[in-house]
């Protein structure tokens, strides 16, 4: 089970959380304001998704890629206004409106009512401001991965802009979708 893991090597991405197919981890904050996976044993069947999903220990195999040598692309918006209102270049931006037009979904953190960092989903253009820029909090991401997941069964197009370890639980937990 995902408790193997000791609080400092967990990165709070909560893939564990929507991996299990009974809800028996839930997330809790320390003293700190960090979510941690925490698991209800008498819930647990202990099938050990949690674990299998884990980006921390499935890391070996999410840095696997089909390139010999890495690809890495660079940019920024052509709009100055994109570029002010943004943290990083506009990028980010310039690639979610994109997705608007072709009918797509774009997934990033955004502050909810109590300024509480969260990840949400959108197809709605006029929430871009809300997706927009760096929030520098963690954020929470239970049952984001399921969201992301229902659209792209359902043959939408989705955008997604989150931590390191958010993207590789995301593909972790897309993985599982796939070839379990």
């Amino acid at each position: 089970m995902i408790d193997i893991l000791s609080k400092e090597q967990c990165t709070g991405c909560s893939v564990c959380v929507d991996v299990c197919p009974v809800r028996a981890i839930s997330i809790h904050s320390d003293s700190e304001g960090f979510g941690y996976p925490k698991i209800d044993m008498g819930t647990c069947i202990r099938c050990n998704l949690c674990e299998k999903k884990c980006p921390v220990i499935y890391a070996e195999k999410l840095k696997k890629n089909d390139y010999v040598d890495p690809i890495c692309y660079a940019g920024y918006s052509k709009n100055p206004e994109i570029r002010f209102e943004s943290t990083s270049g506009g990028a980010f931006s310039t690639l979610a409106l994109q997705m608007y037009r072709e009918g797509g979904y774009v997934g990033g953190a955004v502050y909810d009512s109590k300024y509480f960092v969260r990840h949400y989903i959108s197809g709605d253009k006029k929430e871009l401001p809300r997706l927009r820029s760096s929030k520098y909090s963690q954020s929470d991401t239970v049952g984001f991965y399921n969201e992301v997941v229902h659209l792209l069964d359902a043959g939408s197009k989705v955008l997604v802009c989150g931590t390191p370890c958010q993207m590789a639980g995301l593909r972790s937990f897309y993985e599982r979708i796939m070839r379990i």
